[in-house]
């Protein structure tokens, strides 16, 4: 029996809250990043994202700001700190139980978030993901540069990353493809799969998983 494709957006879906505007909240608790500057731009990016105006190039240079100029390894212990302190009490039990029915399914698992890789990398080993498409960072020469590689994995170019990689793994047809995603900048892969199920969505999600009479799953 062939295996189906299930993909999972990370944030306000498996996630309780948001990783990105966590991971900043991290540092300006832990003492990495100034305040009063990262703060007020953190709540800023947070706000256009969830209204569904991200720009996303602006967006990564103030998140990868946090990590330029270092290497991975300088950043391990912060990161492995991040995912139990605060990432490891975000998981949604409920959302939990969604993923262990398709693994138990055998399905093929994806996760495919707009957040950096950096991030999104340790977090999908966490839960178990077999496969992830993310915003990938660059490195150069084993430093990060601060840059995004390539397109970001936001709205359009979400779907188009999901699209790259179903190809890779001989993926031609989204008909039995579920995806599962709180957000309306998810909209152009939601419109692409068979079975799109809007899960705790926002208010333009809701308003039209109701007209295009896409399941919504509310999670308490």
């Amino acid at each position: 029996m062939k295996r189906k494709l299930v993909i999972f957006d990370l944030d306000n879906t498996i996630l309780n809250g948001d990783s990105d505007y966590s991971w900043i909240n991290f540092l300006i608790n832990e003492g990495h990043v100034d305040k009063e500057e990262y703060e007020k731009k953190n709540k800023y990016f947070y706000d256009q994202y969830y209204e569904g105006k991200l720009d996303y190039d602006e967006w990564a240079e103030f998140a990868l700001s946090t990590i330029k100029d270092k290497t991975p390894n300088d950043i391990e212990g912060l990161i492995s700190k991040f995912l139990i302190s605060i990432i490891e009490p975000m998981i949604n039990i409920y959302a939990l139980r969604l993923l262990h029915g398709h693994h138990h399914n055998n399905d093929i698992m994806l996760l495919a978030s707009a957040t950096n890789s950096v991030i999104v990398n340790p977090i999908a080993k966490r839960l178990g993901f077999e496969y992830v498409v993310a915003s990938e960072v660059e490195i150069i020469e084993g430093v990060y540069s601060g840059k995004i590689l390539g397109k970001p994995a936001l709205g359009a170019g979400k779907l188009l990353k999901v699209k790259e990689w179903a190809l890779q793994n001989d993926i031609d047809n989204f008909e039995d493809v579920t995806f599962y995603s709180d957000s309306i900048n998810d909209f152009p892969l939601l419109e692409a799969v068979g079975i799109p199920k809007a899960v705790n969505p926002d208010d333009q999600l809701r308003e039209i998983s109701i007209k295009n009479n896409w399941e919504i799953i509310d999670l308490p």
